[in-house]
């Protein structure tokens, strides 16, 4: 009989500013061994984009115009959210004992932690299900949809 070798498990804990995602990284705390464990706690920038569109009677309930101060403000406000979801990941890292990376990519959400997971070869990827307008899963779909399609390793979904 051979013996078996276990290395620690890296898993990618992606999280963001939200109640889901402080729920996910506990619900992840509780179901892995965090002695065998390396986390890599991922967070992702969404990138601000604002398509120029040119004010045309009736459509949209009139002008449509955003200044350039305006875009910086939601990019401030959008890295503002990401260091703060960073920061108490860090915090219940800390708390638990665990050994953690921290990571923060500007981007698409959905590839980058396919992306991510892929270079970094973990072997675990825990998103939470975020539920959102039927809009917006219709427009862009969801993330933890995606990363469970297109990820190359395992994944836990934490409702």
């Amino acid at each position: 009989m051979t013996d078996i070798t276990l290395k620690p498990l890296k898993v990618l804990v992606a999280v963001e500013a939200s109640e889901s995602s402080r729920k996910t990284l506990e619900k992840t705390f509780r179901l892995v061994n965090l002695s065998q464990t390396e986390f890599l706690i991922f967070s992702v920038e969404e990138s601000i984009v604002i398509p120029a569109i040119s004010a045309v009677p009736g459509v949209l309930g009139g002008d449509m115009v955003f200044s350039m101060q305006q875009e910086a403000e939601m990019l401030r406000l959008e890295q503002e959210r990401t260091l703060a979801a960073l920061n108490w990941a860090e915090r219940a890292c800390k708390q638990a004992g665990v050994q953690y990376t921290i990571r923060s990519e500007s981007g698409d959400p959905k590839h980058l932690i396919c992306d991510v997971a892929k270079q970094e070869a973990v072997d675990l990827i825990v998103v939470g299900s975020e539920v959102h307008g039927f809009l917006d899963r219709l427009i862009t779909g969801s993330v933890s949809d995606f990363v469970v399609k297109h990820a190359c390793c395992s994944i836990m979904v934490v409702h």
